[in-house]
């Protein structure tokens, strides 16, 4: 059913979008505290939602099969879309900035949705907003994770928006994910994931 009670669709929508300030995830931050008091030596990963899917529970009102509406926004009126992401980029990056502050030992940017697109889309509509992102927490010096469903076409797409691992679902082996990755004169990729949830 529906998740967003009024979807944001309009430039009037996008202005209205409030601000995540430090007191609205001050709950947030105070449970990482704890969870990284009580952990130890045991890494915390925090984690927060990609601009894509963030953007695409907005216009469509809640989770879609083929995400029409999103993808047709994308393209009727490309500036109101980056408008947009840009502002949810900018949510993103606050919400992961405050679990670096109280204490995450890396952050995971997920993307469940952008298996939905091409990769001429993903890397003209989606990546620079990730990007703007993984940029935000770059001076963390934390390792970056970007993980999506339905993404293995998408991976070096993935990458380049600034992840230092890079997330695989269970469709593609990690090996194989590996071999998509690389790149001549970079490092080896690192990736991470490749379980079936279903079988877990």
């Amino acid at each position: 059913g529906p998740v967003v009670a009024r979807p944001v669709r309009s430039r009037e929508a996008v202005a209205a979008l409030p601000d995540l300030d430090a007191e609205r995830v001050r709950p947030v931050a105070d449970g990482v505290r704890l969870l990284v008091d009580r952990l130890g030596e045991t890494p915390l990963i925090g984690f927060a939602g990609a601009p894509f899917t963030l953007a695409s529970y907005l216009i469509e009102g809640g989770p879609s099969k083929n995400h029409e509406r999103t993808k047709a926004l994308m393209h009727s009126d490309p500036e109101l879309w980056h408008a947009l992401a840009g502002r949810l980029a900018d949510v993103t990056a606050t919400f992961l900035r405050a679990q670096l502050d109280a204490g995450v030992d890396a952050v995971q940017l997920f993307d469940s949705w952008a298996g939905a697109l091409s990769e001429r889309d993903y890397r003209r509509f989606v990546l620079p907003h990730s990007a703007a992102v993984f940029e935000s927490v770059a001076p963390y010096g934390v390792p970056r994770i970007h993980f999506g469903v339905g993404t293995g076409e998408l991976l070096p797409a993935l990458r380049d928006a600034g992840a230092d691992v890079v997330g695989v679902d269970w469709r593609v082996p990690l090996d194989e994910a590996a071999r998509r990755l690389a790149t001549p004169g970079t490092p080896h990729p690192v990736v991470q994931g490749n379980l079936d949830p279903a079988l877990l």
